[in-house]
């Protein structure tokens, strides 16, 4: 396999390219990923504009919910820890630990991608239990109509919701 041009210089730490290309480098890692964090912990770094060592904090981070350890830590920067400090409602890296946070690359020019986070939205399952109810309740046509109209799209398109709907159209004939 090749090596972009772009590729971080420092391979400690995860980068946006790591993230980018992470599924055919063979560690697990996906351009974007919900990940936890576990712990953090000093990290030496090198300071291009500086041309010096520096100690930055390292973010050791989990896959979420599944709670593998990722093979490597992100560096926490200064965009990544404002966001952290706003989606988190607390400043202190402490109470950060344990709570859901999207990991994703983010297409950069200077660097090719970085490591961002952006906010985690749990998926809504959706039930039919309730729109199988309603349907279940019309005794005409005109009502079945007007029931399924009501419902919600995302209930709509659930096959037993229009299995149901079906059925009762053809009783209801």
């Amino acid at each position: 396999m090749k090596t972009h041009w772009k590729k971080n210089n420092d391979s400690r730490y995860i980068s946006g390219e790591d993230l980018k290309h992470g599924e055919s480098l063979g560690h697990g890692l996906r351009p974007e990923m919900v990940v936890t964090i576990t712990s953090f912990k000093d990290a030496e770094a090198f300071d291009q504009k500086e041309q010096e060592k520096i100690i930055k904090t390292g973010l050791l981070l989990a896959e979420y919910p599944s709670g593998k350890a990722l093979h490597k830590p992100v560096l926490l920067n200064v965009k990544n820890g404002e966001f952290l400090q706003k989606e988190f409602g607390s400043e202190f890296l402490e109470d950060w630990i344990g709570k859901p946070v999207t990991l994703f690359a983010m297409p950069d020019k200077r660097h090719g991608y970085v490591a961002r986070f952006k906010k985690f939205f749990q998926a809504v399952a959706v039930s039919d239990v309730n729109a199988l109810a309603t349907l279940s309740k019309c005794t005409t046509l005109a009502e079945l109509q007007a029931a399924y109209t009501a419902l919600p799209a995302n209930e709509k398109t659930l096959a037993t919701v229009i299995a149901k709907k079906d059925e009762l159209k053809t009783l209801l004939s």
